[in-house]
């Protein structure tokens, strides 16, 4: 897998670079992409044994073969709205932690400042 993720890096770089053609616009050089990232992935959960258990999901075909695209996209809307959620819960937390001046002091002044210099 190390050989074939070399492979591929090297050639999105010639493609690249030498032969210069746009990669964002061709397909099969985001094949490539997704198969370094599966690799990776790979290596990152278990380099002593590889699992390539999730490729066809990471090279896109999993939604291909069994035409559940629109569940899919929605599974993932579904995944990013329940992030958005908790972020914002973790912010109003914080909100709710931090003290506050009470009403009618100066800014920036908290409960037991008087805002008189001190000898």
């Amino acid at each position: 897998a190390v050989y074939e993720d070399e492979v591929i890096c090297l050639a999105l770089q010639f493609l690249a670079t030498v032969d210069q053609v746009n990669l964002p616009n061709l397909v099969g050089a985001e094949l490539l992409c997704r198969r370094h990232q599966l690799i990776r992935e790979a290596y990152r959960l278990s380099p002593s044994a590889l699992d390539y258990s999730v490729s066809d999901w990471f090279m896109g075909w999993g939604r291909r073969r069994t035409g559940q695209t629109v569940a899919y996209v929605a599974e993932q809307l579904k995944h990013e709205a329940s992030i958005a959620k908790e972020s914002r819960k973790a912010r109003e937390e914080k909100m709710l932690k931090a003290p506050r001046a009470p009403k009618g002091s100066p800014k920036g002044l908290s409960k037991g400042d008087t805002g008189a210099a001190s000898t």
